[in-house]
């Protein structure tokens, strides 16, 4: 299964405060639907975040790569110890130009 990030979102403060949360009334009874783990939370259970919420915050960072397609396309130069001053900065070069998956999300990003 795919994830998806929405920029910009915080993550809720609890499930009663969450988008993917509704609010049922069964027999003269509140209860919360969560969408995503497809199962009823009570009153007391809605006013937290419960341990198997799917919902993760990112910390600030950098761009983010795809590391096991990094080492695929360059696995001749990651499998070789560089002696020669001449490719110090081989590997550091190869890192600016893998594609990045999630862009850095730190104002001061470069």
């Amino acid at each position: 299964m795919r994830d998806i990030l929405i920029r910009g979102m915080d993550k809720p403060g609890s499930c009663r405060e969450c988008d993917f949360c509704e609010v049922q009334d069964i027999n003269f009874e509140i209860f919360y639907f969560c969408n995503r783990n497809d199962r009823f939370l009570d009153d007391e259970e809605a006013c937290n975040i419960p341990n198997d919420c799917p919902i993760h915050e990112l910390p600030e960072h950098g761009d983010l790569i795809d590391r096991d397609a990094f080492r695929a396309e360059n696995e001749y130069y990651l499998n070789r110890e560089f002696i020669n001053p001449k490719y110090e900065d081989t590997l550091d070069d190869l890192l600016k130009d893998a594609p990045v998956v999630i862009p850095a999300n730190k104002e001061d990003a470069e």
